[in-house]
């Protein structure tokens, strides 16, 4: 059994095979994958998808090129120092690094928020915009990213939801 070690507090997402844990619902599914494979002897096919498992170790991919991707991070020298998680590319580790040690280097010219990935800041300045196409249908709060909308639903508005219907029984 996986005990979280790293990112404990971010980590939402915990398998029920080996209870390793994700960030992500879509990093739990890729996960889920290796399951699948092992559970039906390395038949690499479930519910039609064909994928492709990496030779060296027990992860599987749909992807071609995230498959590509990760069977070259096993001849990389990219290894993370903190965890040994590897990576095919310089930037990739460089970024997984600041995971590790909270740097943030990406600061929001607006209000200073600051990031460590800058696409994460990209989409951070679109909230500043004044156009918030994306809204709540159950409390009605707008958001100019359909993922920030996402994350609410997911967060505050399915907690508070269960909390008014647990009262009105």
């Amino acid at each position: 059994m996986y005990t979280c070690v790293a990112h404990v507090e971010h980590s939402n997402y915990n398998c029920p095979e080996c209870g390793k844990c994700y960030t992500t619902q879509s990093n739990l599914s890729r996960h889920q994958l290796i399951h699948i494979n092992n559970n039906n002897n390395n038949i690499n096919i479930s519910n039609g998808k064909h994928y492709k498992q990496c030779p060296y170790c027990e992860k599987s991919y749909v992807s071609t090129p995230a498959y590509s991707m990760h069977v070259r991070t096993h001849g990389q020298g990219c290894e993370c120092h903190f965890c040994g998680k590897k990576f095919s590319r310089p930037w990739l580790l460089q970024g997984h690094i600041r995971t590790h040690t909270g740097e943030r280097p990406f600061a929001c010219p607006k209000c200073g928020k600051a990031f460590a990935d800058k696409s994460n800041l990209r989409a951070h300045v679109q909230t500043h915009s004044q156009v918030k196409p994306y809204i709540c249908k159950t409390c009605g709060k707008a958001f100019a990213l359909k993922s920030y909308l996402y994350k609410h639903e997911e967060s505050s508005c399915r907690k508070k939801r269960k909390v008014y219907e647990g009262q009105k029984k």
